[in-house]
């Protein structure tokens, strides 16, 4: 009986040999005629009417989407969180606790997601102005007024957290954020109960394993941008050194875990 399972299964490996060929033919076929198509160098400056105009407002409707997000759960959050509650009422209480713990914490995370993307406004909105100040002509009224709405996204943002931090703070009192440390997250991690360690602990590694995987993409990314269009080392460099610090910090971590 294993004879024959194995005959017909190595017969099935056979037959589709051919069609394996083609299809690698077929592809083949596509990526040299897609190769012999592409331009010698990537210069693409997605706009409608000004240069980058278009980049920018998909910055800027992302930077509104997750301003108003964040004011919206914002607003679905208590400003004080409920009493702990009897044996009696449980279940009425936790109904209203639970949507209000989600609330408050998808708050902070659609708040950082604005700061980076305020803090990406600005820096490109920077480096046109920069790259437009050499010119010939003076920058025009959208690099100008870019930077300055980018600048307005970055009060936006700040004060937007800081009302997000607070009323976590007045939520959670026992283990409320601090702005004024400079150790704010690690003095917070210190407060957290065993259980909620735990949750921090896995998040942080799923975190680091998807960061690995990012930036093997990244780098693959960036060398078939060197194969394909032009020599870039500045980025390739610049990936390699954060994927060492990453990996470095990740074992020191373990280093220190294992001698205390």
């Amino acid at each position: 009986m294993n004879q024959a399972a194995n005959a017909t299964s190595s017969k099935k490996r056979r037959m589709r040999l051919p069609l394996y060929a083609a299809g690698g033919a077929v592809v083949g076929f596509m990526t040299a005629a897609l190769f012999r198509k592409l331009p010698s160098d990537l210069n693409w400056t997605p706009s409608i009417y000004y240069d980058y105009d278009l980049l920018f407002l998909l910055v800027a409707l992302m930077f509104l989407v997750t301003v108003i997000w964040n004011s919206i759960s914002l607003a679905r959050t208590p400003s004080v969180r409920l009493e702990e509650p009897d044996a009696d009422f449980t279940d009425d209480i936790t109904s209203v606790s639970y949507p209000a713990e989600r609330s408050l914490g998808r708050a902070l995370m659609l708040s950082s997601f604005g700061v980076i993307t305020a803090f990406a406004w600005v820096a490109l909105a920077l480096s046109l102005y920069e790259a437009n100040s050499h010119a010939a002509e003076s920058p025009n009224l959208f690099i100008l007024g870019n930077l300055v709405a980018a600048c307005i996204s970055i009060i936006v943002v700040v004060v937007l957290q800081s009302l997000t931090i607070k009323r976590y703070n007045r939520y959670f009192p026992d283990r409320a954020l601090d702005l004024d440390s400079l150790n704010m997250r690690k003095n917070h991690f210190k407060k957290l109960d065993e259980g909620e360690k735990w949750i921090v602990y896995r998040a942080a590694y799923r975190s680091f394993q998807m960061m690995n995987l990012l930036l093997g993409i990244g780098m693959a990314a960036l060398v078939l941008y060197s194969v394909l269009f032009s020599f870039t080392a500045f980025p390739i460099v610049l990936l390699a050194v954060i994927w060492m610090i990453n990996i470095g910090v990740y074992f020191r971590e373990t280093y220190r875990a294992q001698n205390q």
